[in-house]
């Protein structure tokens, strides 16, 4: 997307929430002893200052919350809603985030606001991308998901050859999540947490 072609609202998302409810992380987790997530996360949600939405055809929020609770103390809470036919939401850090090591797999948690066998109109499925920067600094998105589940789910995406040799060379930078399709007219919530980028490894089955 080219910002001098269309336009945009940006709106602060550097706001903390307020302590308010807590939730409780997925007993699975607490039952396995699991407390970290199987990779090191390139964005934990665990201090937001600084980060922004930008938004066409939408108007939307994000913001550190605790409502939700799976990695950590803190989850991103994104809260969107439609004003137009075409609506897009991009939540952004302060400043691209730079990738150390090349990388092919990607995954996020994301707590979702719809099931899939039961589609409400009042509550439409989004699609969330990846935005990244290559070395050249020109913009390639890896599609993650369709959410299309309630509760938390890890999303994982292997990215393409073509997108493994934009990466290989190093100088990547994370440049914030694209969220597409959100057509509600109300108010709809998801919740982020634990974007990981990494290497996939397939050592041999042990029996």
């Amino acid at each position: 997307l080219t910002i001098g072609v269309m336009v945009w609202m940006a709106m602060s998302g550097a706001a903390v929430a307020a302590e308010g409810v807590v939730g409780q992380r997925p007993y699975e987790l607490d039952w396995a002893g699991r407390l970290a997530d199987s990779h090191p996360a390139l964005v934990d949600f665990e201090d937001l200052a600084g980060w922004t939405v930008v938004t066409r055809d939408a108007e939307a929020s994000f913001e550190r919350s605790r409502e939700q609770q799976i990695w950590g103390e803190g989850v991103g809470k994104l809260v969107y809603r439609a004003t137009g036919p075409t609506p897009e939401v991009r939540v952004v850090p302060p400043a691209p985030l730079p990738i150390a090591a090349a990388f092919d797999a990607v995954h996020c948690w994301i707590y979702g606001n719809t099931w899939g066998y039961s589609r409400q109109p009042s509550t439409p499925e989004v699609t969330l991308s990846l935005c990244f920067l290559d070395a050249a600094g020109e913009e390639f998105q890896v599609m993650l998901v369709r959410v299309n589940w309630v509760e938390w789910h890890l999303c994982h995406r292997r990215l393409t050859p073509e997108q493994v040799a934009r990466v290989a060379p190093g100088g990547v930078r994370f440049a914030g999540f694209s969220i597409t399709g959100g057509r509600n007219r109300d108010d709809r919530t998801i919740y982020l947490d634990s974007l990981c980028v990494f290497t996939e490894a397939f050592p041999p089955l042990r029996f």
